[in-house]
């Protein structure tokens, strides 16, 4: 399992650009440093602490979701004997999926189409009268709210403070903000 986020990046860079990267980091590096470094293709450079704090939240939240989706499917398929490379090949595929893994991919989809929150409360109004789905909002296990949500959301607050030229996108969370306020009041 070790070995999945390099490969997974190797693939990503030379898919993307051609490019092959080094995927050698520092045997004492976290799955988040180690990720993050061959992310910016740069292995040498320390990444920032908050992004290695965020992206190691995140993991520990995707890990403490119970029985997903993905755990269920694995196992069904190591249940019948199969290999742990089928098992969890199983588990990536279910992952793939909008409501399970890809929802997260939806959501931040659905932020990025407004430009501000103003135009998100208008498309997310819109939405609504349309009876459309509004990624993010619904989960099957968790009716009220996920608890997941009010970790992340307050390390995504911390990022969005940042300097753009530190990679903050304050717009983004002021959409998600916003989106949430309009789904709490109009459902």
């Amino acid at each position: 399992m070790a070995r999945f986020g390099p490969a997974l990046l190797y693939w990503y860079h030379w898919h993307t650009s051609g490019e092959r990267i080094e995927t050698e980091t520092k045997e004492t590096d976290t799955t988040a440093v180690n990720f993050l470094k061959l992310l910016s293709r740069d292995v040498d450079h320390e990444p920032d602490a908050l992004k290695v704090k965020v992206l190691d939240v995140s993991l520990i939240l995707y890990a403490e979701h119970e029985f997903a989706a993905s755990t269920f499917a694995a196992r069904v398929t190591a249940s019948t004997m199969s290999d742990f490379y089928s098992s969890v090949t199983t588990a990536i595929g279910t992952l793939r999926g909008p409501l399970h893994g890809g929802a997260n991919e939806a959501a931040m989809h659905l932020i990025s189409q407004f430009s501000d929150a103003n135009d998100a409360e208008r498309g997310i109004l819109e939405m609504l009268d349309a009876k459309q789905l509004v990624m993010g909002f619904g989960h099957r296990v968790y009716k009220v709210v996920d608890p997941r949500t009010t970790i992340i959301k307050g390390f995504s607050k911390k990022l969005s403070e940042r300097t753009e030229a530190e990679g903050a996108c304050p717009t983004l969370y002021a959409i998600s903000e916003r989106i949430e306020e309009v789904m709490r009041r109009e459902k």
